[in-house]
């Protein structure tokens, strides 16, 4: 109650400093409508090619790939009219015509090579298009790669694949010239991103002329902003501001599942004993974060993937919540508590972990959440909150909270190899077992569905037997908005929102 009280204070305070000309959703005399956007995740760059900068520019509707994934999470043509599996290393995928980039160029066959030969040196992640041999042939495209490749795809809907116009383009960070319909017209890294419409968008023209995207990185003040009208549609606020906005007509929730998890790496470099990692996973209890942390807007989760997929958690074993027995567990290993301070000891040695995460979301409630958990059992933590999360690379933590998208291209493998893979590139963990790389060489390759589910049950069952990771719930995203705006739907990833049907009445 002490809470909201103060929300509501702030907001007043907040409408009388929010500058004139800053506001909210308007047509101006020109007959022109204006949107402001809140965002609290903020952008350094705008090049698709670069790290994971590619969901920016897809959620602002700036650019697009070829193919997009349905609310299914399977993928369908975009800026692909269509594709041919030929065999195991060779597609066919036929470009749309008539399509043009923001500046009234036409899109190519040639370019679209560009961009995927790009992204191939660039990104990490898109390694295997740039090992690629490609022909092009009018607008088909004839793509050869080095290995068996099923989910090409399913890669083709990441946003690393936007097609941008490379030959155009003066500033890739601050202003590419995409086929979305949007166009960048100013960018202050970190702090907004001005946008008006593509008036050749090859897909019906936006009915919003001008959006502002405005980054707050704090839920609370974003709540506060869109009170006060300072913005029209704020994402990613948390459960704390759901009923203020349930309550009042002039707002209304968009909310979807996804499989964004707020996702726990053990670093079994420093977290080595199992009988620790499965006391701890033992203590979690997932349920009442769910319930009373989150006000039911995350699903539990076992595993790294929804319940629903073919891969899902209902297919797999956890740990089960349960205090008394993950006590035993570690008193069975030798951790004691000999000297009554509430934190057990084995050969002297207080067990103590540092519990990690960044801002983002509720990272920063379920760390402090984990803390009070592991007391219970025995076990101290400290807790450390970083501005992001270039610690996981570091290696600077025993458990850290990560939140991330793990069916980002509507397929297990990319997250599995990445995350479970000896050289995957988000190994943070340092996870190694030579039986789960066995099968996701084989999962790489496979080519039948429910083959590749079975094997990817088969990676995370053999994980969490090892209590190598774990995986606190699943997200709902949601979408605040002014009660007018319209065309706004949230997608089960959570790169697809701004579109051109968005409108305000």
């Amino acid at each position: 109650m002490k809470r909201k009280v103060l929300i509501m204070l702030l907001s007043l305070i907040l409408m009388v400093a929010v500058l004139a000309g800053c506001g909210n959703s308007e047509t101006g005399s020109s007959g022109e409508k204006h949107l402001v956007w809140g965002e609290t995740q903020a952008v350094s760059s705008l090049d698709p090619a670069v790290d994971w900068q590619g969901w920016f520019t897809v959620r602002y509707a700036i650019s697009e790939t070829l193919f997009k994934l349905d609310m299914e999470l399977v993928p369908e043509p975009w800026l692909a009219e269509s594709y041919e599996n030929v065999d195991a290393n060779t597609w066919k995928i036929t470009i749309k015509d008539k399509v043009t980039f923001s500046n009234g160029d036409p899109l190519t066959a040639e370019m679209v090579v560009n961009n995927l030969k790009r992204v191939g040196s660039t990104n990490k992640r898109a390694a295997a298009f740039g090992e690629a041999a490609y022909v092009v042939a009018g607008n088909v495209i004839t793509i050869t790669t080095a290995s068996p490749f099923p989910t090409l795809i399913n890669e083709l809907c990441d946003p690393y694949t936007s097609i941008i116009d490379l030959d155009k383009t003066a500033d890739l960070d601050k202003a590419p010239f995409g086929t979305g319909p949007y166009v960048v017209a100013d960018f202050v890294e970190k702090t907004t991103i001005d946008l008006t419409a593509n008036k050749n968008y090859w897909d019906g023209t936006p009915k919003i002329d001008t959006v502002q995207v405005k980054f707050v990185t704090d839920t609370d003040t974003m709540a506060m902003a869109l009170q006060s009208g300072e913005v029209d549609v704020a994402m990613n606020l948390t459960s704390d501001s759901r009923e203020t906005f349930e309550s009042n007509n002039d707002f209304k929730i968009e909310e979807i599942s996804t499989s964004r998890a707020y996702f726990l790496y053990y670093n079994l470099q420093t977290v080595a004993d199992l009988a620790v990692r499965q006391a701890i996973s033992m203590a979690i209890d997932k349920e009442g974060m769910a319930d009373f942390l989150f006000d039911g807007s995350i699903t539990p989760a076992v595993g790294a993937f929804p319940n629903d997929l073919a891969y899902g958690g209902s297919h797999l074993k956890g740990a089960t919540f349960n205090v008394e027995e993950a006590k035993k567990v570690l008193s069975a290993a030798g951790y004691i508590d000999t000297d009554g301070d509430g934190i057990v000891e084995k050969d002297g040695k207080p067990l103590s972990v540092s519990i990690v995460t960044y801002k983002r979301l509720k990272n920063e409630a379920i760390v402090t959440e984990l803390q009070s958990e592991l007391k219970a059992i025995g076990i101290g933590g400290e807790v450390t909150v970083h501005d992001n999360s270039d610690f996981f690379k570091a290696g600077e933590f025993d458990i850290g909270i990560y939140s991330i998208v793990t069916t980002a291209v509507g397929d297990p493998q990319a997250f599995l190899s990445g995350t479970l893979g000896t050289a995957g590139v988000t190994n943070f963990g340092h996870y190694y077992n030579a039986e789960t790389d066995q099968l996701l060489t084989q999962l790489k390759a496979e080519f039948d569905s429910d083959k590749r589910a079975q094997l990817a049950i088969e990676v995370q069952q053999k994980a969490l037997d090892e209590f190598a990771f774990d995986n606190i719930g699943f997200v709902n995203m949601a979408m605040y908005m002014d009660a007018n705006i319209t065309g706004l739907k949230p997608h089960p990833t959570d790169y697809y929102q701004m579109n051109a049907e968005m409108d305000m009445n």
